[in-house]
């Protein structure tokens, strides 16, 4: 039987280029010997990665494999399922009749970590009556690995001892004569999680209407680009003040969700991944803000908007659904952008998670799944009824491809926009398609919208014209804009209710002014008005709105050279502060790929060194320790004491950590510790 790094360098060239692409992170760089790919193979980080990659059938038929000793002995694996893909992973060599798991691969696995496992009926009941003793010795098990060495394992064993009611119960697995094993589901369910069922054979898949699909996802894509739009608007105008530690107060997020009429959170953790919008400072304040890149984004189309906006959520990586302070480190969690592709690759479909992904899917709890798919619907990346699909640009996304086919999968999607409503007596207007940002913008401020979506209604009231009107807006601006943009004559109850709401609007006039400038030349006062928007109090006095960092701003930005001064008429050293922040976009996650040059590249290298010594040294010792102490089998360690000479013991391994083993001397009955530098070869008993 040859050993694995031997095992390696028979491969043919094109089953090394498939190791190299299924396996890249083993390759780079590229190893100087089938001996050193056969410890890279082997280490933790690598096989984790590859299992990773495997079905619940594959790992079921890697349990059997270990179940009948193939991690330290060749065994016929004909009757045993299909290897193929273990093969292809290298997480097993040799042929079908002799075939052995490779070195590290069940060093990877999570402890006492099981697909093939079930709750056997009645077991939840059986859990809560257990008596002292045996809970006491489940919970030991679940607290050491979950398999234990206990004479009370045998068939023969005393029937009352609590070992062997709990193996009664099915509560335990007996693997020999004197090991028994905690399965997987039990352990759930003694911490009070709900055990998972993973089905063995791939769930069928529903049928998809793609096209319906698509247009569910564009819909609410759309409406989620709106949403993007009026929150990046209203920081633009007032910046949100954070707290000392950078996150966003409750009464902040709360006065901002009362002036947008919707819950931001989602919308702020997608924004600041997408670089739309920030944290910085602002006229020396840490706050929430618009970012210079929002600026691109509100003038781009509406299909790169909604690109920008699932791009930027599917790399995000902060977990809106939890209770923490909005944008605190409790909500940072870089690791959920790889759950939350895992879980969109298959749709949020629990069963096809369980299958395609059963390692990473146990540690997903159903609530992040849920998050997922709602949030998900919420950016038009998963659409439809009763089960969720994936939405073209985010299949786009899923493939691989950058942002540019995302933004083209978007734009095959969105219809034209439109410049034209359809008024109705009964106060609302059609907008027949999607809206151009400044349109949108200006309906907003003037009606409701009733009904979102790829055609949306919306409806005119007096609160509604009223808040156009605080907001600057004439009637006779409102008049002229519907009269643009309305197909026909503006019904005359729309037009009664803006003339009746603006008669009384007004009538006493109050303002505020942030911010003033003074000239004795009265033509720059009137010119400075003119380009900075400023209102004219006398001909050398005029007031504006704006802080006077930003008043400043504009004034240099118009050609002005300005000074400012205090209270008092001194002047003031004042440099100009920019109203925006920096934005610190996130990157989606990328498994690393080996292109064709590289592959041929690693393959030349490999064959060129395939004289090279094939032996793995220590890192074989350690697998094979390790080994044994998952079998429970005898080996013959030789090691240099602490005297420097040399000595060989039987043993039996029970644990291999922190650089050292412990082993069972059963003729000396004592347990031993041996660093793992000292021993210098094992032999299997």
């Amino acid at each position: 039987m040859s050993t694995f790094p031997e095992f390696l360098q028979s491969l043919s060239d094109d089953q090394l280029r498939l190791l190299i692409r299924t396996r890249p992170d083993a390759f780079f760089p590229a190893p100087p010997s089938a001996g050193s790919l056969a410890t890279r193979l082997g280490l933790p980080g690598s096989a984790s990665r590859a299992l990773r990659q495997l079905t619940t059938a594959d790992l079921a038929v890697l349990e059997r494999l270990a179940d009948a000793g193939a991690e330290l002995d060749p065994v016929d694996a004909r009757e045993l399922g299909e290897v193929a893909h273990l093969r292809e992973l290298a997480l097993v060599y040799g042929p079908d009749e002799e075939l052995r798991i490779s070195p590290g691969t069940l060093t990877a696995l999570p402890p006492g970590w099981r697909v093939t496992d079930s709750l056997p009926a009645g077991a939840a009941e059986a859990l809560k009556a257990l008596p002292a003793r045996e809970r006491k010795v489940l919970e030991t098990l679940a607290s050491s690995g979950g398999v234990g060495t206990t004479s009370a394992a045998g068939p023969d064993a005393d029937p009352s001892a609590p070992v062997a009611k709990l193996l009664a119960a099915g509560l335990l697995v007996r693997v020999d004569a004197n090991t028994v094993r905690l399965p997987r589901p039990v352990r759930d369910a003694m911490r009070g999680i709900q055990p998972r069922e993973f089905p063995l054979e791939a769930p069928a898949l529903p049928e998809v209407d793609q096209s319906a699909v698509d247009e569910a996802a564009t819909s609410a894509g759309l409406d989620a680009v709106r949403q993007m739009r009026q929150l990046v608007m209203a920081l633009m105008d007032h910046p949100v003040a954070l707290n000392k530690d950078g996150t966003v107060g409750v009464r902040a997020a709360a006065n901002l969700e009362k002036e947008l009429g919707f819950d931001p959170r989602l919308l702020i953790t997608i924004g600041e991944a997408a670089g739309l919008v920030g944290r910085g400072n602002v006229d020396d304040e840490d706050v929430l803000a618009a970012t210079r890149d929002a600026l691109t984004w509100i003038d781009a189309t509406l299909s790169d908007q909604w690109a920008i906006l699932l791009v930027g959520w599917a790399a995000s990586p902060w977990r809106a659904d939890t209770a923490a302070k909005l944008l605190s480190a409790d909500m940072h969690a870089p690791a959920v952008r790889h759950a939350r592709l895992t879980i969109l690759r298959h749709a949020g479909r629990t069963d096809q998670l369980l299958f395609h992904a059963p390692l990473e899917a146990s540690g997903f709890s159903p609530q992040l799944i849920q998050a997922v798919v709602d949030e998900a619907q919420f950016v038009g990346a998963l659409a439809g009824t009763p089960q969720p699909a994936q939405s073209s640009p985010l299949l786009a996304l899923l493939d691989g491809r950058d942002g540019e086919d995302v933004a083209a999968a978007a734009k095959e999607l969105v219809p034209a926009s439109v410049d034209t409503l359809i008024a109705q007596g009964d106060m609302t207007m059609l907008a027949p398609g999607p809206l151009e940002p400044d349109m949108a913008s200006f309906l907003e401020r003037i009606a409701e919208l009733e009904s979102p979506g790829l055609a949306s209604v919306w409806r005119v009231t007096e609160a509604s014209v009223r808040r156009g009107l605080d907001g600057g807006l004439t009637a006779e601006e409102v008049h002229a804009w519907l009269g643009r943009h309305v197909m026909g004559e503006v019904p005359q109850a729309i037009a009664f209710l803006i003339d009746d709401t603006a008669r009384t609007h007004g009538a006493i006039r109050a303002g505020s002014a942030l911010s003033y400038i003074r000239s004795a030349d009265p033509a720059l006062i009137a010119t400075a008005a003119e380009r900075c928007g400023l209102r004219v109090l006398a001909p050398t006095v005029a007031v504006s709105d704006q802080p006077l960092t930003k008043l400043m701003a504009q004034l240099r930005a118009a050609g002005m050279q300005p000074t400012a001064e205090d209270n008092t008429g001194a002047t003031l050293n004042m440099a100009p502060e920019p109203a925006l922040v920096a934005a610190t976009p996130s990157a989606l996650p990328r498994t690393p790929k080996a292109t064709e040059e590289q592959v041929e590249a690693i393959v030349s290298k490999l064959r060129a060194d395939s004289g090279s010594d094939a032996d793995a040294g220590a890192g074989d010792i350690f697998e094979t320790l390790r080994a044994a102490a998952r079998a429970k089998r005898h080996v013959a360690v030789g090691f240099v004491d602490k005297q420097g000479r040399g000595r060989t013991l039987t043993v039996l391994p029970l644990s291999v950590s922190a650089g050292q083993v412990d082993a069972l001397d059963e003729a000396a009955d004592r347990v031993v510790r041996i660093a793992l530098p000292r021993i210098t070869k094992v032999v299997l008993a």
